[in-house]
């Protein structure tokens, strides 16, 4: 059942027109969307899903976190809605979607995926392969916690996480990474039933990283998928990134309020995984953001995240958050 203020909708596998196109998806794969404030964005994803992918309508969830829904309400008949009563950020979203997948104790792996994930270039289909490649790690496959499509290793002590391309796809085709975006992520059920879930505390800015971390420190191991780090290795640059996603949606930089998340939360992410020393490192880097901002209110946004990460503070700050999620046909 969900939790307390959620909301779940179960809908018809039948419906006319959305049935899956593509045989081969294990049943034991239950596909999450996390949306906010993205309907057409999130509809695109969840049809790429099911007519691609090859995901039976009712092994798709979409929880709706806050503001937002599908663009089709035949869609949203089909799939299993589970509306947020305010907006939980990623680190809740995900928290409460992982709950719900892993609800049916015939679910094995979750496929977590960010609305605007679609916008990438991500190699489709791919689930059934990815999970494929895992058996192929033998003995080593029960201990892989997640497949990430894009991933990074940290490097020195100073915090910093650099993104991984491997020079070519081995024979496993993955590789073991440190910390990870969601972006479009595999999850075994056997890291929730060791306790290990998003952390709702975090809101946004580095709650993803905290949760790879913790997969890992956990005992188990989370993977790269070569081949689509490879393919997308440009496009986790911040010009790759902008030009990846700006037709559809305001690019990070063109988003002050995440300065804010991003400059308090790494205070948390220092003191649960890393080192003193990343904490200096962090207040140099910020002082830098600071002069690379583009406006004075991103300045101010950093700086008040640095006053409240060396505070401790976490949850949501209702002064910063998304005001608009995508661009609508007549911004494009």
């Amino acid at each position: 059942m969900p939790a307390r203020g959620h909301r779940l909708t179960r809908g018809a596998a039948s419906a006319r027109g959305y049935r899956a196109a593509v045989s081969g998806m294990p049943p034991d794969v239950t596909a999450v969307v996390l949306t906010h404030l993205r309907p057409r964005l999130a509809g695109d994803l969840v049809r790429s899903l099911i007519t691609a992918e090859g995901f039976a309508p009712s092994r798709v969830v979409v929880v709706v976190s806050g503001d937002g829904g599908l663009d089709d309400p035949d869609l949203e008949s089909t799939v299993r809605m589970l509306r947020l009563e305010r907006n939980l950020g990623p680190a809740g979203g995900f928290r409460a979607g992982l709950l719900e997948a892993f609800s049916d104790p015939t679910v094995a792996w979750s496929y977590l995926c960010e609305d605007d994930v679609g916008l990438f270039d991500l190699p489709v289909p791919r689930v059934s392969a990815l999970l494929e490649r895992v058996e192929t790690l033998g003995r080593d496959a029960s201990q892989v916690g997640a497949v990430v499509a894009y991933g990074r290793r940290f490097v020195g002590r100073s915090g910093h996480a650099v993104n991984y391309v491997p020079a070519r796809v081995s024979d496993s085709g993955l590789s073991p990474v440190d910390v990870a975006a969601w972006g479009a992520t595999l999850v075994a059920r056997s890291v929730v039933d060791a306790g290990v879930l998003p952390d709702p505390e975090w809101f946004f800015g580095y709650e993803d990283f905290d949760f790879f971390a913790r997969v890992r420190e956990a005992g188990f191991s989370v993977m790269v998928d070569e081949e689509s780090a490879l393919r997308m290795g440009s496009q986790q640059t911040t010009a790759g990134r902008d030009l990846a996603v700006g037709r559809r949606r305001p690019t990070d930089p063109a988003e002050p309020w995440r300065g804010y998340y991003m400059s308090r939360n790494f205070f948390a992410l220092a003191r649960r995984h890393g080192h003193r020393s990343w904490i200096a490192w962090h207040l140099v880097y910020s002082l830098r953001r600071m002069q690379l901002a583009q406006s004075a209110e991103e300045r101010r946004a950093i700086l008040r995240g640095v006053w409240d990460g060396a505070r401790g503070r976490l949850g949501e700050n209702p002064r910063y958050g998304r005001k608009v999620g995508e661009f609508t046909d007549e911004e494009t």
